[in-house]
């Protein structure tokens, strides 16, 4: 009876010891994890891919205030306008930023929003930073022709990587300095509907002359 009351107690030991251990194993991890999630010096690109659109906003924030531009502000979460940043140059030029941090290709409606939204909060220059790696015809077209630039994901990551290093100017040519623009013709994009003659039509509306 004590023999087996014995060997019962230390097993009973034993297992509490073990759930502890397991505890503070799970506790450290954890502690690790958290670190690696908000320390902007151990961010990867697997870690943003992991993040929604606005820990995305909220990381480039800290990523472009720490590469020591100038009047580094957050936009509202509503009502943005089509900005998510905004910030100046060492040069003083203003810059708004839209953030999109997507898997699919980016689309013309990126351009669309950041392009309005450089005219409303007074801005010289319009970027998108993206973790897309595709982008559409028809956004390169359009941010070719309204002058705005995209960061993308290889671009992104070259500017995480030089952050890390210290190599501050490498990252900012990437975000400061326009990329070659895409050739296109804004003529492509216009049609006349068939003409019928003695009329002004286009779809099921007319106008007899």
């Amino acid at each position: 009876m004590i023999d087996s009351f014995s060997i019962s107690s230390s097993l009973v030991i034993w297992i509490a010891v073990a759930l502890v251990v397991l505890l503070l194993i799970g506790w450290i991890k954890w502690i690790v994890g958290r670190r690696r999630k908000f320390d902007l010096a151990k961010i990867t690109m697997r870690d943003i891919d992991k993040m929604d659109g606005h820990e995305f906003e909220d990381y480039l924030y800290v990523l472009i205030s720490a590469l020591e531009y100038e009047q580094v502000y957050q936009t509202k979460k509503s009502r943005d306008y089509g900005a998510d940043l905004f910030y100046e140059q060492q040069d003083g030029t203003k810059c708004v930023v839209q953030a999109k941090r997507y898997r699919e290709k980016l689309g013309l409606s990126a351009v669309q929003e950041v392009y309005a939204a450089k005219a409303f909060y007074g801005a010289e220059r319009a970027l998108i930073i993206t973790t897309a790696d595709k982008l559409s015809d028809s956004c390169l077209k359009l941010a070719a022709a309204t002058d705005v630039h995209i960061v993308d994901r290889l671009d992104l990551d070259v500017v995480i990587k030089a952050f890390k290093k210290g190599r501050y100017a490498e990252a900012w040519e990437v975000l400061d300095v326009p990329l070659e623009p895409v050739a296109f013709s804004s003529t492509n994009s216009l049609e006349k509907p068939p003409e019928v003659r003695g009329a002004i039509q286009a779809g099921e509306y007319f106008y007899k002359q």
